[in-house]
This record gives C-alpha cells, sequence and structure tokens, in this order.
C-alpha cells in the first residue's frame, strides 16, 4: 500500500486506522500513516493516507503520499497522489507526481506546489 522505506523511528510502520463506524469532524493529525475506512470533514495531516472504497473525506488531505479509493472532496497538498479506479475527487491537487487510474471520476484545478 505505501512505500515501507520511508518508515520513521515514530511511526515503526503501524497505520491508524478510522474504521467505516468512525465519523470525525476537525482536525486529524499523526506523524505515521492513517487509513481512512469511515468519514472525515475537517483535514487529515499525515506521512500516508489511504482513503478506501467506501470512505468519504470532505476537506483538505497534507501527505508524502495520498491515495485515493474512497470520495474525497477538497484540497490535496502531497507529494504523490494515486487516484484508484474506484476514486472520486472533486477540488484542488497540488502534487509533484500524479496517478489516475482508468475509471476514476476526477474533477480538479491543479496548483503548482511552492516549495
Amino acid at each position: 500500500m505505501f512505500d515501507r522505506g520511508k518508515q520513521d523511528s515514530t511511526a515503526d510502520g503501524v497505520a491508524s486506522l478510522i474504521d467505516e463506524h468512525m465519523r470525525i469532524t476537525g482536525s486529524v493529525v499523526s506523524s505515521g500513516d492513517i487509513i481512512l475506512a469511515g468519514g472525515v470533514e475537517g483535514e487529515i495531516k499525515c506521512r500516508n493516507l489511504f482513503v478506501e472504497g467506501n470512505a468519504t473525506l470532505t476537506g483538505n488531505i497534507t501527505a508524502d503520499e495520498a491515495v485515493i479509493a474512497g470520495n474525497v472532496s477538497g484540497e490535496v497538498k502531497s507529494a504523490v497522489l494515486r487516484i484508484k479506479s474506484s476514486g472520486n475527487f472533486d477540488g484542488i491537487i497540488r502534487a509533484s507526481g500524479i496517478e489516475v487510474e482508468d475509471g476514476a471520476v476526477v474533477s480538479a484545478k491543479f496548483r503548482k506546489s511552492r516549495k
């Protein structure tokens, strides 16, 4: 799912799970990875984010790598953004690298990332 070569000692390769029964309003911040299977209205800041197929995020993402297989509406600031075939994205993308699989639904404005 993520490049485990990027691990740091604080996260120890363990991802935090926001499961399908959880709905969060506000900010979620982690120095490690997050798997979103539920819903978030707000923002997520983490090392790597995976938005599962039935998950929904309305808000912003700041991550080294973001993988979207579910529904995201907002702004993504990421080094790498991958939108899977089941993904649905509507918003603004600020990413160095973007990969969109066939079948994904994307409505986006692209902004240049500042270094």
